[in-house]
């Protein structure tokens, strides 16, 4: 399977380049897997947007307080690091994907399927993905 973005598309996935971001059925992120994280997670009616905390006694003032997994990676359309809250089936299925990736190698692509009336968290491995952007050659060292 081979994907090809170039300078246009790139443009139009702009949703995509962001810290946490939320592709469409049909829509892929390349991601490298740095970590994850249990945190609390809480919608903040003054900032209108769900924040995440690290210590249960830091939610006061957050409503529809809930534990998740929080998964660090790398998003290469950002050039930088993401985050994909996660429910415990999307980390199992996440770690089916990742046991195989460390076996055969590859390339971990995130994206998201309609499952039922719920969009679900979806990652699958491809073998080979070629990109056409202007991509600058760095390490993972020199980006953190």
């Amino acid at each position: 399977m081979m994907i090809i973005i170039e300078g246009d598309d790139l443009q139009r996935l702009k949703h995509l380049k962001t810290t946490y971001p939320k592709p469409v059925e049909g829509e892929v992120i390349p991601i490298t897997f740095i970590d994850k994280h249990e945190v609390f997670a809480g919608w903040s009616p003054q900032l209108k947007r769900t924040v995440y905390k690290h210590d249960y006694a830091e939610t006061t003032g957050l409503k529809r307080v809930r534990e998740v997994i929080l998964l660090e990676v790398y998003n290469w359309l950002l050039d930088g690091i993401s985050f994909i809250e996660l429910s415990e089936t999307e980390l199992e299925q996440f770690k089916e994907v990742l046991e195989i990736y460390n076996e055969n190698g590859g390339e971990i692509v995130y994206t998201r399927k309609r499952e039922k009336q719920r969009m679900i968290n979806y990652f699958r491995l491809v073998e080979s993905v070629s990109y056409k952007s202007d991509v600058k050659k760095t390490t993972m060292a020199e980006i953190l």
